[in-house]
Formats: structure tokens, C-alpha cells, sequence
């Protein structure tokens, strides 16, 4: 064998591991989205359980009081919320920011906590176990802000009581670029996944931006563990090693937050190496759970989808690669029609997405689809 016809086998290889997955993502999606329109018509009594909300912070001045603010406008009863921001040793004016607006607006359910920089995991433990009171709580960026109805939509997931832990929808705040546009498609591709990792029982990470934990499940575990750089999808993985099908994690497409999106390829590259090397150390940790056979365990997750994710973080190496060989032998060969061929593909995918995310106004979307022919590659997903 050559090495055109090797490549040519690698080509053919990812290409069919990718639709497969397509397919399987896109059909949970629509599993999804049918069991939450069933069960948003069945009518039972408001769940209003108290919620703390816990904002890390180091030196956020020009976005955590955003991010106070959207919490304290939510159209959740104000009684049952309480409001913990933990400012990591800044030396900007973030507390000085939010002493002065809990002053002036006497915010009573407002907690300003200082603490020598510790880190973020330092910060959600110190809030949580030393000042949070809610049966839920959640976890919220300071560069972060929350949709109005994010807790009152939020809080209904937990009926179930096999709910340990939801992923919110995050979305990218529009800004001017084309990074900014790549980011905002990757994350409505990747939250549509989310859908179908839900439908399935195989989510193993509950995003920090306003991911909800019940509280009696995080004192089980002892809180956040410090020794990753991911300390979100650790925290999901020691909930879900204790059995997934009944701590269960799942996604709330309409538990929506706001997000700043990476304003360079260096800073998204930062975030990307932090992510991919936060998992490889939380996999190590959870070593374990990989082909796992226990009868509290689902078996699609440990068997394939834990494993199925080792497997994307080599294709997320190879598959630019072979991605920039077959342009330049198209571009060499003047191979429109292969050119015209993957452009057709991925455009598709990112529009069936768009379409499939009901979270977005009719007339985003459109907007959307218009933008869509402008980003033919895309990362791969989170």
C-alpha cells in the first residue's frame, strides 16, 4: 500500500465515522425535542426550590456587575434566590463595583465574599460550602449573564429526582468578525449534541457557565476537586462514576446563558489546549468508568461514547490535516466539483443545526443561514 492509497483509506475512514455520528447526533436531537415538548404539557404544581447562584470572579470589573444584574432580573421569586459572588484576589475594581451597587440598591440577598487567589474551583467551594444555603445551586461566570427565564426553566428539570447536574445552553454574544461568527456556529452545533448526548444518557459534561447541581449531591461528592484545569467535567464525572442512571446528567436547551466568545486565535487556542488537557486529566482520574460494566452505569456511555471521545481528540489532530491535503489536491487538480462537494456537506450540517435550535428567533436563524456559507470549516466540536 502507498501512501496516497493510505491516506486515501484515512479519508474514507473518518469520513464515514463522522456521518454516523452526525446521524446519531441529529436523530437524539429530535429524540430530545419531542420528550421535552411532552413533558412541557403535562401539568403539574410550580417547583420553586431556593437557588444559589455563585459567580467566581478575578478581576472582572467590566462584566460581573453584568452578570449580578441578569441574575437579580430573573423572573424567578426573589425570595427563594441568593446571589454569592467570590472575588479571587483582584486588584481591579470588582468589589469595589459591587459594594458600591449592593449600597445603593440595599440588595439584601447579595453576598460579597474576598478571598486570596486560590483559583476558580477554590472560589465555587468556599461559596458553596461556606455561604450557600439553596437545594440547587449554579455555577455562573462573571464574564457571563444569564437569560431571565434560565431559573425558572432551569428548576424544572429537577423534578426528576434522578437529576444531579444540568448543562445550561450557552450561546456566544454577537460581536463584529468572523471569529466571533465561528464561535457562535461551533457552539449551536455543540449544544445541539447535547440534545442527543441527553436523549441517550451519555453526558459527561455539564458546562461551567450556568451548569445546577442539586446541593445534597455535591455535599455526596465533597464539592469541586482542584487538581485540573477543567474542574467542570470533573465534577460531572465524579457525579456520574457513582452510577448515571440514577445521577443522572443531562442538557436544558432552554436554560439559556451568555457568553464573550475568544477575541483571538491565540486566546481560542489557550481555551481549546486548556479544555482538551482538563479532560485527559479528568479520563486519567476516571480511568474506571471506561468500559465499565456496572449495572448503574449506562453501557452506551462507558462502552462507547467515554471511549468514542479518546478517539475525537486524535481526530481532532489528524482530521485538519487530511481536511488541508485533499483542498490542496483539489486546488492542484482544479477539482471544483470536490471542492463544491465538501462545501455542500458542512454547510448543510451547520444549517440543519441552526434550523434544529428552537431557542433562536425566527428571524436569527435566517440571519444565521445567510452567514452560514460564510464558515465552510468548522473546529471540531467541544
Amino acid at each position: 500500500m502507498n501512501n496516497l492509497e493510505f491516506i486515501g483509506y484515512l479519508i474514507v475512514f473518518f469520513g464515514v465515522i463522522n456521518i454516523l455520528r452526525m446521524t446519531m447526533l441529529l436523530v437524539g436531537s429530535d429524540i430530545y425535542t419531542i420528550k421535552k415538548h411532552l413533558r412541557k404539557n403535562r401539568n403539574k404544581k410550580e417547583y420553586t426550590p431556593t437557588f444559589s447562584i455563585i459567580i467566581p470572579a478575578f478581576e472582572e470589573e467590566k462584566t460581573v456587575l453584568r452578570a449580578v444584574q441578569s441574575v437579580l432580573a430573573s423572573n424567578y421569586p426573589k425570595d427563594k434566590i441568593q446571589l454569592i459572588v467570590v472575588d479571587d484576589g483582584s486588584q481591579d475594581n470588582t468589589v469595589a463595583i459591587l459594594e458600591k451597587f449592593k449600597q445603593k440598591k440595599e440588595i439584601d440577598n447579595l453576598i460579597i465574599v474576598k478571598q486570596t487567589r486560590g483559583g476558580k474551583a477554590h472560589g465555587l467551594n468556599n461559596g458553596i460550602k461556606n455561604y450557600s444555603t439553596g437545594e440547587l445551586v449554579m455555577c455562573l461566570d462573571a464574564d457571563s449573564y444569564l437569560d431571565k427565564n434560565a431559573l425558572r426553566n432551569a428548576v424544572k428539570y429537577f423534578e426528576d429526582k434522578n437529576v444531579a447536574g444540568l448543562s445550561s445552553n450557552v450561546k456566544i454574544i454577537p460581536n463584529d468578525g468572523l471569529l466571533n461568527l465561528i464561535q457562535r456556529f461551533e457552539y449551536i452545533i455543540c449544544y445541539q449534541m447535547k440534545r442527543a448526548h441527553t436523549a441517550m444518557n451519555i453526558e459527561y459534561i455539564i458546562g461551567g457557565i450556568g451548569s445546577t447541581f442539586r446541593r445534597s449531591v455535591m455535599e455526596k461528592i465533597n464539592y469541586y476537586d482542584t487538581d485540573t484545569m477543567t474542574e467542570d467535567i470533573d465534577i460531572t464525572m465524579k457525579i456520574i462514576s457513582n452510577g448515571n442512571k440514577k445521577y443522572k446528567a443531562i442538557y436544558g436547551a432552554d436554560v439559556i446563558a451568555y457568553t464573550e466568545a475568544c477575541l483571538s486565535i491565540s486566546a481560542l487556542l489557550r481555551q481549546r489546549y486548556r479544555w482538551k488537557y482538563g479532560r485527559c486529566q479528568t479520563f486519567f482520574k476516571n480511568k474506571n468508568m471506561f468500559f465499565n460494566g456496572d449495572k448503574n452505569h449506562s453501557k452506551l456511555l462507558t462502552y462507547f461514547y467515554l471511549p468514542f471521545a479518546i478517539y475525537g481528540d486524535f481526530a481532532f489532530i489528524f482530521e485538519p490535516l487530511l481536511l488541508a491535503y485533499i483542498l490542496f489536491l483539489a486546488l492542484s487538480y482544479h477539482d471544483l466539483i470536490t471542492l463544491f462537494s465538501a462545501f455542500f456537506v458542512v454547510t448543510s450540517y451547520i444549517s440543519f443545526n441552526i434550523l434544529a435550535e428552537d431557542t433562536l428567533r425566527i428571524k436569527d436563524r435566517i440571519k444565521l443561514l445567510s452567514l452560514a456559507e460564510e464558515v465552510p470549516f468548522l473546529p471540531h466540536g467541544m
